[in-house]
């Protein structure tokens, strides 16, 4: 399977297997399932051969649960984390708080500072991915980071393999459109199908 073998297919599932070290770097690795059939990897440039993959036992489907996603605000305040710590020790280490330790063994609670206040529902932006027809690649020719698949909704997904540690970024990313993808890493991109255009007007 090469990179020109993916467009016009449809993203039936993506699995992903992830890595995660404390201090170090995430390692994630993106599966993408095409037609509900073969696997293939993430193409870097567009003359990418050999992309077919299988998906490794740790991997899981990231479509399992494509309900919005669940936001907890708190600290209603606006007080920082240092600054509701340390109003915490202060209040285990006063009198009241070390006489409840020793009458009722029971630590103070949580600071309500840490109590969810507010919950919102974000919209779940892999709803956007799944089914979805794969209509074009892009890549920078510049950059050893994998390619872009543009899809028919105009969303783009990529996959980075490492990452810092918490930063969220290791796997698969998502940008929601072509904009923001220009804002974020330039627009000197080339895409799949200008360059195939290209190339059949040399001949």
């Amino acid at each position: 399977m090469t990179t020109k073998n993916i467009i016009d297919k449809i993203i039936t599932d993506i699995y992903l297997s992830i890595k995660m070290e404390v201090g170090g770097l995430d390692i994630g690795k993106c599966s993408i399932q095409i037609d509900g059939k073969a696997f293939f990897d993430f193409p870097i440039g567009p003359e990418d051969e050999s992309l077919e993959t299988n998906i490794s036992g740790d991997a899981e489907s990231i479509f399992k649960d494509l309900s919005d996603v669940r936001v907890y605000h708190v600290n209603k305040e606006g007080k920082n984390v240092g600054e509701i710590a340390r109003n915490f020790k202060k209040q285990q280490d006063s009198l009241a708080g070390k006489l409840r330790k020793l009458l009722f063994g029971k630590e103070l609670l949580m600071p309500k500072e840490y109590a969810p206040y507010k919950v919102e529902f974000q919209e779940n932006r892999l709803k956007h991915i799944k089914d979805k027809k794969i209509v074009d690649f892009i890549w920078y020719p510049e950059d050893t980071e994998k390619g872009l698949l543009l899809l028919e909704n105009g969303y783009l997904i990529t996959e980075t393999l490492c990452a810092p540690h918490g930063t969220g970024l290791a796997g698969l990313n998502i940008f929601d459109n072509i904009d923001l993808l220009v804002s974020q890493r330039g627009g000197d991109y080339l895409k799949l199908s200008d360059y195939e255009q290209e190339a059949a007007d040399t001949r």
